[in-house]
């Protein structure tokens, strides 16, 4: 699989990962009320590339395992070491690490105590990102601290979406391509165009697969609302505002989402030219959009078969 991965990253290099938008969430565990209040004060307006910060508060290590098993996933955990145990804090962080298994989330220590938890022991001996005595965070340097931990934890999201996804495209192609001639394939390539999305397949929401022919537009398959439309022309459709944009998009060869619409044009290797059309498309972002045409680009095998069998 990782020869696959690294010929479907070199073979679109113009396609570039998203950058996204957002709330992200920040649990502060610390048994003192005064930490939680100046927290949220200092972070009140904090913003980082569009994205906002939801806070949460635990005021234990049991309260926060509680949270987090209910409320995740969580960018960034400040987290105090002494707290209803000596080790309550650092105890903690094993178990979200080695336990709950999260290496994404970014753990900052503040302790009020540094004698009593030698900085360099800890950060040999546990997985956490930072080390802070409370006394010396002003709001100026814990803010530079919580900027550089959610852009690694962004950086960190952002690898393993584009890894997910470029796992279900790998499944989808093979999926696709193993089907061969098979006379249901358009409906297989809706399906897994919905797969790459990450949406439910016969969800019932309206999409077709349509042909671009000489004698004109013809729908090869239809699912949902439109399951009956089925090798049939493309005005059978019955709604021309739908029929000027997908023709216009089969012309233009690009994806095209408009806040509930989605259309994405694939191209055989013989050239032959179709478009996938989905309806109640609303959560497309710059990532469903980036391995929708990731998946596109490398379907011509698939479409080339289709076309024999036609």
């Amino acid at each position: 699989m990782t020869d696959d991965l690294s010929a479907l990253l070199n073979d679109n290099e113009k396609l570039k990962p998203p950058h996204d938008e957002g709330t992200l969430k920040v649990l502060i565990v610390d048994d003192e009320p005064t930490v939680h209040a100046i927290t949220a004060l200092v972070l009140k307006d904090f913003q980082y590339r569009g994205y906002r910060l939801e806070l949460m508060s635990a005021y234990s290590a049991a309260e926060a395992r509680e949270i987090l098993a209910f409320h995740g996933p969580f960018a960034l955990i400040l987290l105090d070491v002494i707290m209803e145990t000596d080790d309550a804090g650092l105890t903690l962080a094993r178990y979200i690490r080695e336990e709950l298994k999260d290496s994404m989330v970014r753990i900052i220590l503040r302790t009020g105590q540094p004698g009593m938890v030698p900085q360099r022991q800890v950060m040999r001996d546990y997985e956490i990102d930072d080390y802070k005595e409370k006394a010396e965070l002003t709001s100026e340097r814990f803010d530079a601290t919580v900027t550089a931990s959610i852009r690694t934890y962004l950086g960190f999201r952002k690898l393993e979406q584009s890894r997910q996804g470029l796992i279900r495209i790998l499944g989808a192609i093979r999926d696709v391509e193993s089907s061969g001639l098979d006379e249901d394939l358009s409906s297989r390539i809706l399906d897994q165009i919905e797969s790459v999305m990450n949406r439910e397949s016969n969800s019932g929401m309206g999409s077709i697969l349509v042909a671009d022919e000489e004698d004109g537009e013809r729908i090869l398959s239809g699912r949902g609302i439109h399951k009956e439309l089925t090798d049939c022309n493309l005005g059978k459709l019955n709604n021309p505002k739908i029929i000027e944009m997908i023709r216009k998009t089969l012309k233009s060869g690009k994806t095209v989402h408009d806040g509930r619409y989605l259309m994405t044009t694939l191209h055989s290797k013989k050239g032959e030219r179709y478009l996938a059309y989905f309806e109640d498309v609303t959560d497309f972002g710059d990532m469903e959009r980036y391995l929708v045409e990731l998946y596109a680009s490398h379907v011509n095998v698939s479409l080339d078969n289709m076309l024999l069998n036609r």
